[in-house]
C-alpha cells in the first residue's frame, strides 16, 4: 500500500496508516496504536470520494473510542465501511454494541 499524501498524517514507530483507491473504493491498512494522539489520522484516510471503504486492522495493536468514533463517522457519512478486524479490535466493536454497524471479513 502506498501512503497518502496527506499532511495531516501522523507517523509514529508505534502507529501507521496508508492506503489505495480505485474507482470504487479505497482500501486503508492501519498499523499500531490508534487513540486519541493518531485518530486525526485515520479519520484523513476515511476522508474519500469512494462510496466504499475497506478498513485493515489486523495490525492494530490497541484501539480506544478515538479510533472507533473515526469509523462510525464514515457509516454516518454514508459510506459502506467493511473491517477486516484483530481479536482486540473485535473486542473493542462487542463491549460497545457496535459490531453491527460494519461488514466484518
Amino acid at each position: 500500500m502506498d501512503a497518502g499524501p496527506d499532511p495531516r498524517l501522523r507517523i509514529t514507530p508505534d502507529f501507521r496508516v496508508e492506503w489505495v483507491d480505485d474507482e470504487a473504493s479505497r482500501l486503508i491498512g492501519v498499523f499500531g496504536e490508534v487513540d486519541l494522539a493518531t485518530a486525526a489520522s485515520l479519520r484523513a484516510a476515511l476522508d474519500c470520494q469512494q462510496p466504499r471503504v475497506v478498513v485493515d486492522l489486523r495490525h492494530v495493536t490497541f484501539m480506544d473510542l478515538s479510533g472507533l468514533g473515526c469509523l462510525i463517522e464514515a457509516v454516518g457519512r454514508q459510506k459502506v465501511v467493511a473491517l477486516l478486524t484483530s481479536p482486540r479490535v473485535n473486542r473493542l466493536l462487542d463491549l460497545t454494541a457496535t459490531r453491527h454497524l460494519f461488514e466484518i471479513g
